[in-house]
């Protein structure tokens, strides 16, 4: 069963790792969704090999026309926003030990994106939608175990290869870089079938260079409990935090006091296995409501569905 759980979690740490322009400083937007880290087995790393995942994203939300957000070097108040994405993660493992129970990693995501966008501009509304490739990310990746404890430390690198223009509304892309280093936790009990899993990451955003506008840090943890019911069926509840620990910098940031923000996510999450012994076929479907927001888009509602293999 271990070997199965293992392999069943290939892509565990990177599947969730989405270059999406859904949460953060600049828009509101940026390369972290509250809720999107927190999985089952997340700090597991899989035997020698490549394997496979893709992910996919629906998120929806809106602010009031009280509130104005920087975006693309405008301040837009009124703003709605549907994100639906999907994400291509491939996964290497080569077959090296630099240490005893150790793992060595690298992965490489690419997303393509929907995203539609409604603000107010003046007395009228204004529309915009797009579909493009998005910022894709890298992430070196070194894991360790011993018995039921798994711990895992990556760097994810997000270049900035998305779709991106000023004043835009429906940028999928972030026009900085952001490098967010990220420690994961698991612990697993094949007896009893639990799973705890914990994901702690920085985003440390660079300038982005067309409106001088630079995304304050941000801090975030994301948790799941799981309870497998047998080796192919798990259900379980997944809590996430986004906090701000920098002012937004630079730009439009003055104005809007540094627009540091904050989001919270609380929800269920339901993981499968099919395949075979060999090759599992891992799926896994949650969702995630966010409350208690600040500076942040308000009435948030991302849905992730993940599916992962082996070559």
């Amino acid at each position: 069963m271990m070997n199965r759980l293992r392999l069943s979690a290939a892509i565990g740490l990177f599947a969730f790792g989405l270059p999406t322009g859904a949460q953060a400083t600049e828009a509101a937007l940026g390369h972290y969704l509250t809720g999107q880290n927190a999985m089952p087995l997340a700090a597991i790393l899989p035997p020698a090999g490549v394997y496979w995942s893709d992910v996919s994203v629906y998120y929806s939300a809106s602010v009031g026309r009280k509130m104005s957000i920087p975006v693309a070097g405008q301040i837009r108040a009124g703003l709605k926003a549907v994100v639906v994405g999907t994400t291509f993660t491939g996964l290497w493992v080569p077959n090296v030990q630099v240490a005893p129970n150790t793992t060595l990693a690298f992965s490489l995501s690419i997303p393509v994106e929907y995203l539609w966008a409604k603000a107010q501009l003046g007395a009228r509304e204004v529309t915009e939608a797009n579909t493009a490739l998005g910022d894709i990310m890298f992430a070196p990746t070194i894991g360790w175990h011993s018995g039921k404890n798994f711990l895992s430390a990556s760097v994810r690198i997000f270049a900035p290869t998305g779709s991106y223009h000023v004043g835009a509304l429906d940028n999928v892309g972030m026009n900085y870089w952001t490098f967010s280093p990220t420690i994961a936790y698991t612990y697993l009990d094949m007896t009893r079938g639990l799973d705890f899993s914990v994901v702690a990451g920085l985003d440390i955003n660079t300038r982005n260079p067309d409106t001088n506008y630079k995304s304050g840090a941000l801090f975030h943890v994301d948790a799941s409990l799981m309870q497998y019911l047998n080796k192919k069926f798990a259900i379980g509840v997944i809590g996430a935090m986004l906090y701000q620990v920098e002012d937004d910098e630079g730009g439009l940031a003055g104005r809007l006091n540094g627009f540091k923000g904050r989001s919270f996510a609380i929800g269920p999450i339901m993981k499968y296995t099919a395949g075979t012994e060999k090759h599992p076929i891992n799926m896994s479907l949650s969702w995630a409501p966010e409350f208690g927001q600040k500076n942040r888009f308000k009435h948030g509602n991302g849905v992730y569905f993940s599916i992962s293999g082996s070559f």
